[in-house]
């Protein structure tokens, strides 16, 4: 219970009192004045403890200060006159300006001032958030050179490639070199020329396993102008078990046979030598009967891949099994070679010939846009993607190679490409990887984590509120969080139990591991300096977008409406209570004598 009710509580008992002894008093002279006088001095000593407050409307112009942000250039400042304030990571040199550590305690703390004049890149969305209803006035700084936007993967398996895309702004009247460095040697590198925005797309191979740390260099003839982290966690590949069932065994199925055995899929071969009678390979696996193909042996594998020969082939049994598997999740990729369907499952997909002109093949992933170098075939069978169906790999006219499509909890992907191993005898290694990665990734029985962390902001930094959210499979316990040996409260969302969230402030950059349960998540902290031009970017897009959004458009001469809390003084009460107390030992001690 709060004070002040029991302040209340308090003064009701005692005036309840007060007016008992009055009642049973003898002398009944002045009775209705000393009750009123009784009532009045228990009220007063209660607002002595628990003072009124109230709102006023004050109508005068509102104050405004100048803010000055990241970004600002004490020289086109300097000539400013008003209140001047700065963030702490505001470098003016030699201008004078207050020094605001907590923006939102500063204008709660001072409700006259309404208007603020920002300079610089603006605010991040958290302090933009403080600033509904004020008047703003925007001075931005020039946009700012740099990378301003970047993407990557943060976890990779050790089959799948890195990419790091983003936009670099120069502004400037020289050109910039751009590296993608990793390991001691660069990876990839491109040219931003002057006055330009580019888009730049790197690729590389992971060659080891863990927590690395690449980076991309901005380079302006001999001058450093940036090294931007980009951390990578690269893990081994998921055990995902592999059934491919072949009309025969042609070059296609070997070299996916020997891929898959090297990259450590467990994977089980079939392949038809004559009517009824098969070849079996086991890789990286125990033996399974695959005489007869039944739901009992389709439980046991993530993705089954068959030719449409094969599909047409086997018995309407074994084709029941696989339609029911792949409702219960299984993945399946069936390779089509004709115009025409043969089986129900391969039929969804419609088909048309197109001989492209030339001998290679441009491919394209749909979902990241990710380019492939020029596969050596010529193509002519295509997929006409329907409404209830998805493009996996497209050709770079925006044809469909590969398509895939939902049936009960599991995928079915078509595919018309029959020769992906001219990569290999090419010598792209690294497209004939991605290309398989992508597509088993894609089709295979997805499996559910246990699970999932979320790091905000995208960068945490040193010494910077970092707010971390993890989603649990089961919510009836707190969880344990633990980070840098510090163990954090968290705190449990109301709407989905399954979320918790607490708040850290590191303490150094780097990696650094985060202990959920039993679970340990490596995160990596980024130092004050990184990302810079990126950060700078969204605040200066970010404060756009609010002011836009902010309807504060009142002229400037117009006066505002400010409202203030007040709170009685306390002195008026004091009176009172004398008053009333003078007036009772008055009335006891000497009126009522005569």
């Amino acid at each position: 219970m709060e004070f002040k009710y029991i302040a209340v509580l308090v003064g009701l008992v005692l005036l309840v009192f007060l007016l008992y002894k009055e009642i049973r008093r003898a002398n009944r002279a002045r009775l209705m004045w000393r009750i009123l006088v009784n009532i009045i001095a228990v009220s007063c000593f209660v607002l002595l403890i628990v003072p009124i407050r109230y709102e006023t409307h004050l109508k005068q112009n509102p104050d405004e200060i100048i803010l000055f942000t990241d970004g600002t250039n004490p020289d086109s400042v300097s000539k400013l006159k008003g209140k001047k304030y700065a963030l702490p990571s505001v470098d003016l040199k030699n201008e004078k300006a207050a020094i605001l550590s907590d923006l939102s305690y500063f204008l709660k703390s001072n409700p006259n001032i309404r208007k603020l004049a920002i300079y610089g890149y603006g605010l991040n969305a958290p302090e933009l958030e403080q600033l509904k209803g004020y008047q703003i006035n925007f001075h931005p700084s020039p946009n700012p050179n740099g990378i301003i936007a970047a993407n990557w993967p943060a976890k990779l398996k050790t089959t799948e490639l890195l990419q790091v895309q983003g936009t670099y702004q120069n502004s400037g009247d020289e050109s910039v070199k751009l590296f993608l460095k990793g390991l001691g040697k660069t990876v990839d590198s491109t040219v931003i020329e002057a006055k330009s925005n580019k888009a730049f797309s790197f690729k590389t191979a992971p060659k080891q396993t863990g927590k690395a740390v690449y980076e991309l260099i901005s380079l302006q003839k001999k001058d450093t102008l940036a090294k931007d982290p980009v951390p990578v966690q690269v893990g081994d590949q998921a055990p995902m078990k592999v059934l491919i069932l072949a009309s025969f065994p042609d070059f296609e199925y070997k070299f996916l046979k020997n891929w898959l055995y090297e990259n450590q899929y467990p994977l089980a071969f079939r392949s038809q030598i004559s009517k009824n009678k098969y070849a079996f390979n086991f890789l990286n696996l125990d033996s399974v009967n695959l005489n007869q193909i039944n739901t009992s042996s389709l439980k046991k594998f993530d993705i089954m891949i068959i030719d449409e020969e094969e599909l047409s082939a086997i018995s309407p049994g074994e084709k029941s099994s696989i339609n029911m598997a792949v409702n219960n999740g299984m993945g399946l990729l069936i390779k089509v070679a004709g115009s025409k369907a043969l089986t129900t499952l391969s039929g969804k997909s419609n088909r048309y010939e197109v001989p492209l002109k030339g001998k290679t093949l441009n491919l394209i992933l749909a979902e990241d846009h990710f380019k492939f170098n020029p596969l050596p075939l010529e193509q002519a069978l295509f997929l006409k993607t329907k409404q209830n169906e998805q493009s996996v790999i497209i050709e770079a006219s925006g044809k469909t190679i590969v398509n895939s499509t939902i049936n009960g909890y599991g995928k079915i992907l078509v595919s018309t490409l029959s020769s992906t191993y001219n990569w290999l005898l090419s010598g792209q290694k690294n497209d004939y990887a991605t290309y398989w990665s992508k597509l088993l990734a894609n089709t295979a029985r997805k499996r559910h984590d246990i699970q999932s962390v979320n790091i905000i902001p995208q960068f945490p930094v040193v010494n910077q509120k970092t707010r971390i959210i993890a989603d649990l499979a089961t919510s009836d316990k707190v969880p344990t969080l633990k980070i840098d040996s510090f163990l954090l409260s968290p705190r449990q969302n109301m709407e989905l139990p399954f979320q918790w969230d607490a708040f850290y402030w590191p303490k150094k950059s780097g990696w650094t591991n985060l202990q959920v349960n039993q679970t340990i998540e490596s995160i990596y902290i980024y130092g004050k300096a990184d990302w810079q031009a990126l950060k700078n970017q969204e605040k200066l897009d970010g404060t756009h977008q609010f002011i836009k959004k902010l309807n504060t458009t009142e002229a400037k001469n117009k006066l505002a409406d400010i409202v203030l809390e007040k709170e009685v003084s306390l002195w008026w009460f004091f009176a009172g209570f004398l008053l009333a107390a003078a007036f009772l030992w008055y009335e006891a001690r000497i009126l009522a004598v005569k």
